[in-house]
């Protein structure tokens, strides 16, 4: 599977790349991950330095805590930075659900539009067909903010979001966007179940043909799977984020989007080589 990102091509046959998370917000729910505006772009350096091949900006935080942004403040955030990281040959993607976001961060120069929301949005489907640009879909039920407010029930959870993403996929495609990929959507409005069941199905995501991206980083279901309640602040979530994404990678994932660039790198590294010597 090639990644392609206007000029740039990824390959990650056999492989899986990073995308690194550099948050500009100001309530992001890991507080560690936060970078000031001012510091941004020596931020995503050292994300780069450490492993990242695109780096994800985003200035508006999902957690059903976090304060609405104006698009004007969102633009005001990542904007200047998608601009300097683009100019210098950086691989970047916007992580936003509005359009008028979406397309300031196109003429800045971004490479991929990484949507939670699914691109159930036509004016983001617009603006990923004008532009020609990759889509990230992710899948969730409702809205950013208002995600566990609608009925999480699933039948068949892997069935259910795998028809999600390729309705999404085709309906992009038809627009005129670039390459689609594909995102479960880990703990929107999921149980620790339903993470569980998605992630043991990964290779039937990879099957669809579409690069597939997994964005579990630090995400509270894996405190359940440590044992405590669901919560993003208990120790041992880099280590579970590490275990989770390793597991992602044997069964095929193309892209990890992650805060911890370095460690999750190191055992990507192992991941990686295993699987080249298998195919070999």
């Amino acid at each position: 599977m090639r990644l392609l990102l206007g000029e740039r091509t990824i390959d990650c046959t056999d492989r899986t790349a990073i995308m690194g998370i550099l948050n500009v917000s100001h309530d992001s729910p890991i507080a560690s991950s936060i970078a000031d505006p001012g510091r941004a772009v020596e931020r995503a350096h050292e994300l780069v330095a450490a492993g990242a091949e695109i780096i994800d900006v985003g200035a508006h935080s999902t957690s059903s805590a976090a304060r609405e942004v104006s698009a004007q403040e969102e633009i005001d955030r990542v904007c200047p930075v998608i601009e300097a990281l683009a100019s210098e040959g950086v691989a970047v993607s916007v992580d936003t659900w509005t359009a008028e976001v979406a397309r300031a961060a196109a003429e800045a120069g971004v490479h991929l539009l990484n949507d939670v929301s699914g691109f159930t949005d036509a004016g983001m489907v617009a603006v990923a067909a004008e532009y020609g640009l990759p889509a990230a879909v992710m899948h969730m039920r409702g809205r950013p903010h208002g995600h566990y407010e609608v009925d999480q029930h699933y039948d068949d959870i892997t069935g259910e979001v795998l028809d999600f993403l390729i309705d999404r996929a085709e309906v992009l495609a038809g627009a005129g966007a670039g390459q689609v990929w594909l995102d479960p959507g880990f703990e929107f409005g999921k149980s620790l179940d339903d993470n569980v069941r998605m992630l043991l199905d990964l290779p039937r995501f990879v099957e669809a043909g579409h690069p597939v991206l997994i964005s579990a980083s630090r995400k509270a279901f894996l405190a359940e799977l440590l044992g405590y309640e669901k919560r993003q602040d208990v120790e041992g979530l880099l280590e579970a984020t590490i275990a989770l994404n390793s597991i992602a990678a044997y069964l095929g994932a193309h892209v990890v989007r992650v805060h911890d660039v370095a460690e999750v790198a190191h055992a990507l590294a192992v991941v990686n080589g295993i699987r080249a010597r298998q195919r070999g």
